[in-house]
């Protein structure tokens, strides 16, 4: 009657090492950037403050890499500091309605070797950047029109959740 119990402990004692906990990204989880990138991704996540960090979705096929970036950061003064992340996307970039204030839409074309779709935009006193891309310039499964789908559903969500 003991090996049940033994063997009971032993497995509970091992559940620890074998189920570990997902870094948290607090606004997309990893199914949604899943859905987004088509597929298993692997995550980084660096958010010191519920308010501020990054998290970085990635899914490679092959030699292909899609990545979803999310970076969220707390301005002390937003009328002056909003400005340098709207420097980000060029003067005459898309402007991005019911989508956090001031969102832009703009391309990253061979930025870090990725070739994506970015919205920059702020939600009361907090900048937030999101970005959609691919390793590939002429993805045909990442066009620059489904980039652009993608990065404005992300957008929406995240600016929804910072409100």
């Amino acid at each position: 009657m003991r090996s049940p119990h033994l063997l009971l402990v032993g497995v509970t004692m091992l559940v620890p090492a074998v189920c570990h906990g997902q870094a948290k990204c607090p606004w997309i989880n990893e199914a949604t950037a899943s859905g987004i990138l088509g597929g298993a991704v692997t995550v980084t996540v660096k958010v010191p403050a519920q308010t501020t960090g990054s998290c970085v979705f990635s899914r490679q096929q092959g030699a292909v890499v899609h990545q979803l970036r999310i970076s969220v950061n707390l301005m002390s003064d937003f009328s002056k500091q909003f400005p340098s992340y709207l420097a980000q996307c060029p003067p005459k970039s898309s402007p991005l309605r019911a989508i956090g204030n001031e969102a832009v839409m703009c391309s990253t074309q061979g930025k870090a070797g990725h070739y994506g779709e970015m919205v920059v935009g702020r939600v009361r006193n907090q900048a937030f950047v999101v970005s959609v891309s691919s390793s590939v310039r002429d993805d045909p499964t990442m066009t620059v029109e489904m980039r652009r789908e993608k990065v404005s559903l992300v957008s929406e969500q995240v600016s929804g959740i910072l409100f």
